[in-house]
């Protein structure tokens, strides 16, 4: 009789053991994963790192799921990301830092060298000095403005030379059919556009390059969600390795995304897209035009056009600690 005792006491203590890890596993799988991480690209060609990653699965491979989130504005992005929408972004120094004055950014990576920003004109201006006291669109308040600024000052002008209206860069060429403007500030793929049109670039003569494109993340994000961040890091170098060797690829991967025939999609050749060892050199203190310089700078400007009232402290916004 106490043997049988004994049984069932086993018996109804395993059973518990049972119940009680079942009921564990059973409240771990109810645990709510991370949402994907919403990230912001554009028909850029420098952004299509992001596409390849999420094609070829290697933010699968890292475990960490990735949303891409596409704007056919760009700067529809800056709003969205302030207030939270996106948990990150593919933009340029410039934007992070007038987003960071209200909403905290992390920059987590720099992943191009922003190309070549430049001035398109119709075929009537042959010089700069042809522009006086001609309209010229541009993105107000935005570091784009050092591009018009430079190529003035390259003929002994200034703004007050000009008369500046607010144009997005994607409506470039629009701008300058209609009349409206008769020198735009824009950029690849729209420059490419608007020289296929009959439109000529007036500025810069040669390459220069003022506007490198980072990786940014809310800070909160970044706060929260650090594994994921590195994770997402990793996954986007393995993917620029990848897409340096397979340029095609890359094309047809970003046709599919962008719902275009794979010949609209260019490439960029006055693009550099930038390695994991570019990156350990641009956040190197000690380089002449580090990223931290390139900030310096571009906080610089844009304080003096009033758009800043204070500096922005590059060791807060600028954090490499993520790269891999």
């Amino acid at each position: 009789m106490g043997s049988m005792i004994f049984m069932r006491r086993y018996a109804n203590l395993f059973l518990l053991m049972v119940f009680s890890l079942s009921a564990c596993s059973t409240q771990q799988a109810e645990e709510p994963a991370n949402p994907p991480l919403r990230i912001e690209f554009a028909q850029w060609w420098g952004d299509y790192t992001l596409l390849v990653a999420e094609e070829k699965g290697m933010f699968e491979k890292y475990d960490v799921e990735v949303e891409p989130v596409y704007y056919e504005i760009f700067s529809k992005t800056y709003p969205d990301l302030a207030s939270g929408q996106l948990d990150g972004a593919l933009i340029a120094v410039g934007d992070t830092i007038n987003i960071n004055r209200t909403s905290p950014m992390k920059v987590v990576a720099v992943y191009d060298n922003g190309g070549n920003d430049a001035v398109i004109v119709g075929p009537e201006i042959n010089s700069v000095q042809d522009l006086k006291g001609k309209t010229i669109g541009l993105q107000i308040g935005s570091q784009y403005e050092l591009t018009v600024v430079k190529m003035l000052q390259s003929a002994g002008m200034s703004l007050g030379d000009v008369t500046i209206v607010g144009i997005n860069p994607e409506n470039a060429l629009s701008a300058l059919k209609s009349g409206q403007v008769q020198a735009a500030s824009t950029w690849e793929p729209y420059s490419s556009e608007a020289l296929s049109s009959g439109y000529k670039i007036i500025y810069p003569q040669e390459q220069f390059y003022l506007f490198p494109d980072l990786i940014v993340f809310d800070a909160s994000v970044v706060e929260e969600r650090p594994a994921d961040v590195r994770a997402f890091l990793q996954a986007w170098f393995e993917a620029v390795d990848y897409r340096l060797k397979n340029e095609d690829e890359t094309r047809a991967i970003a046709a599919k995304y962008l719902h275009l025939d794979i010949e609209d999609v260019l490439a960029d050749d006055t693009l550099k897209i930038l390695t994991l060892g570019d990156n350990r050199r641009l956040f190197d203190l000690q380089e002449a035009n580090s990223i931290y310089s390139i900030t310096k700078i571009t906080t610089d400007y844009l304080i003096s056009i009033g758009v800043l009232a204070q500096l922005t402290d590059p060791l807060v916004l600028l954090d490499p600690s993520y790269l891999p």
